[in-house]
């Protein structure tokens, strides 16, 4: 016999199922139309492929090239692009079209790793900071005024030159030079998150700070989190072939594309050995302006003002 106690835990039951059901075709639905309007963006979509294409050759580049990157060929100084090497050789005789490829890897992977490490900072302090107030939030917003009062460039230069030339140095500053820009953001996020009804309803239940703060309130801040790391990744990758060309990136021996640049700053070489600059010049200019495409297309999708 059925008891009217067990027929009402049925019923919730049979309630909570439908609502999970309800909640699950509105997000797939929102999702499919995000999906939609990015790729009716064709910007964003050419610069998807452009950006596939690069990073799959650069992280598979031994099945693009025979070549050593660092190998020297003295017999081939500086040779014109040809059909055994396509983008021609350096002054030391190594294959630029292989220096490309994979100075490419260390080149991504310090854009990328900084925007990523920046985002981290960035987020975790500002999530609390957003939400919490009070002195906490004043001190972080104080420190990160004072790294955002200085140019962003001259101050990587400067602690460039102090700590030293290698991969990790490059990301270290760079993550210690960038966190402000995504702090602010994802603060002022936070402060208008926080006076939403479903956070006022969760301090009133006694619900951990931490907990609705980072699982909670932080989800619905991802869409400019997202697109901050994009354009960031564009960013330090130029600021990393700008220290390059100056003589404060990675070590000249290995490959990058602002090394490749650094060798080839000559006015000699720039007259009359274009391949040895140009290709990767380009490389450099459509990965970046690929990566911005990417994060536009990503910032009109996920922005609710943007929302049609």
């Amino acid at each position: 016999m059925i008891t009217l106690s067990s027929k009402k835990r049925f019923d919730k039951k049979l309630d909570k199922i439908r609502d999970t059901k309800i909640s699950q075709s509105a997000n797939k639905k929102q999702s499919n139309r995000a999906l939609r309007k990015l790729l009716n963006n064709r910007l964003a979509v050419i610069g998807g492929i452009v950006f596939a294409i690069i990073v799959i050759m650069c992280f598979f580049a031994p099945l693009f090239t025979s070549y050593d990157p660092l190998a020297i060929d003295m017999t081939k100084i500086s040779k014109a692009p040809s059909m055994t090497n396509i983008l021609g050789t350096d002054q030391v005789g190594r294959d630029i079209f292989t220096r490309i490829l994979y100075g490419g890897r260390i080149s991504i992977m310090i854009g990328f790793g900084s925007a990523l490490g920046c985002a981290a900072v960035g987020v975790l302090l500002g999530c609390y900071s957003g939400f919490k107030g009070g002195l906490i939030d004043k001190v972080l917003v104080r420190i990160s005024e004072v790294f955002m009062a200085f140019p962003q460039l001259i101050l990587v230069l400067m602690l460039a030159a102090i700590i030293g030339r290698s991969a990790s140095n490059i990301i270290f500053i760079f993550i210690l030079t960038g966190w402000g820009s995504v702090f602010r953001m994802v603060r002022s996020q936070m402060l208008s998150i926080r006076e939403e009804e479903y956070v006022q309803s969760l301090k009133v239940f006694g619900i951990n700070d931490l907990i609705i703060c980072y699982k909670h309130m932080m989800p619905n801040a991802l869409g400019p989190i997202l697109v901050n790391i994009t354009l960031s990744t564009a960013m330090f990758i130029l600021e990393e072939a700008a220290l390059s060309y100056l003589g404060l990136g990675v070590a000249p021996e290995i490959a990058t594309w602002g090394n490749i640049l650094n060798s080839s700053q000559q006015l000699h070489t720039l007259q009359n050995y274009w391949w040895a600059w140009l290709p990767v010049g380009i490389t450099i200019s459509l990965f970046v302006m690929s990566i911005n495409f990417v994060g536009d297309g990503l910032r009109d999708t996920t922005d609710p003002s943007q929302q049609g």
